[in-house]
């Protein structure tokens, strides 16, 4: 009975719960991850905007969750994940500064990262592998060497993995300024100001796209070193252009609204729209049936023993 009191009670569907000042153009994703890269769970709780960074924490502890692709589980580990709620672009350049949680062996694996509008609906129940499988990795801390940053693309199934692992004074302890400019059959990123990779292609992702920021534990991170948790992603701006536009900026100050001009609104489908809304729904009440349960279990067995001892 404790334990599924103990199960109850790591369901509740904490997306239900305000997200600290976080602009209404994100959104903080409250599931499982994936099935290649499955040790934690993601939780709006674990993300917050402070002292106008966006903030990110990834901390040692039990938390029960799923997603359409994984089955409901306790884990134990807990990140947070943000992505474009419904805003994504075709072109244009994006710019962020930011510093990584983790640390030299530590196993963690931050990203910031681009997927297919294709995927933006559904992405919030989980990863959705049906839909056009077009990424592009703009930062991303491989095998927890924070002193290189990881620049790829993954296209096809796969088939074509272009890439570079660009050196940066520890990433873990100094904030860099990352950009990537995106053109039809090019892709050039850059630290700093300085061109770290090139990519001409006639493969470069070519359709609109959206920004994701997460922070996996484990796997391509490495072996987890529990005692360096926990570990802290913090990104002070993003800001994506068009040539002189500004289409999309958040500097992560509350009192700024910093609504983009003129978005690009995906296409979601209804039927990933109406997996989102409902799934923190059937959380809650899932555990408040189980949650009552228990209560009348335990209200039926306290008036069973009275009646015995009488």
């Amino acid at each position: 009975m404790r334990k599924l009191f103990l199960i109850a009670l790591l369901w509740l569907p904490w997306s239900t719960r305000a997200q600290t000042d976080l602009n209404s153009q994100w959104i903080a994703f409250n599931r499982a991850s994936g099935p290649d890269s499955n040790l934690q769970c993601f939780r709006p709780k674990n993300v917050s905007v402070s002292s106008g960074n966006l903030i990110i924490t990834t901390k040692s502890e039990l938390a029960a969750c799923s997603s359409f692709d994984l089955s409901f589980a306790v884990y134990h580990y807990t990140s947070g994940f943000v992505s474009m709620r419904n805003f994504n672009f075709l072109y244009g350049t994006v710019e962020f500064r930011a510093k990584f949680g983790g640390g030299v062996n530590t196993g963690a694996w931050p990203v910031v990262w681009m997927a297919d509008a294709s995927c933006q609906a559904s992405d919030p129940t989980g990863t959705d592998y049906s839909c056009n499988e077009q990424e592009i990795d703009i930062a991303e801390i491989l095998h927890s060497d924070f002193t290189h940053v990881n620049q790829q693309i993954h296209v096809a199934k796969f088939s074509h993995n272009d890439g570079c692992n660009a050196y940066a004074t520890d990433v873990s302890k100094n904030f860099h300024i990352y950009q990537l400019l995106w053109s039809a059959g090019s892709l050039v990123f850059k630290i700093d100001g300085a061109t770290t990779c090139t990519i001409n292609q006639n493969y470069v992702p070519n359709a609109p796209m959206y920004l994701k920021i997460d922070a996996f534990v484990g796997k391509f991170g490495g072996p987890v070193n529990n005692g360096s948790l926990p570990w802290t992603t913090l990104l002070d701006y993003v800001k994506v252009t068009q040539g002189s536009s500004v289409i999309f900026e958040d500097d992560f100050n509350p009192k700024d609204t910093n609504q983009p001009p003129n978005p690009t609104l995906a296409t979601p489908s209804s039927i990933g729209l109406k997996i989102f809304w409902r799934w923190p729904l059937w959380g809650l009440v899932i555990s408040l049936v189980i949650v009552f349960a228990l209560i009348a279990f335990s209200f039926r067995a306290a008036r069973s023993n009275r009646g015995k001892g009488s």
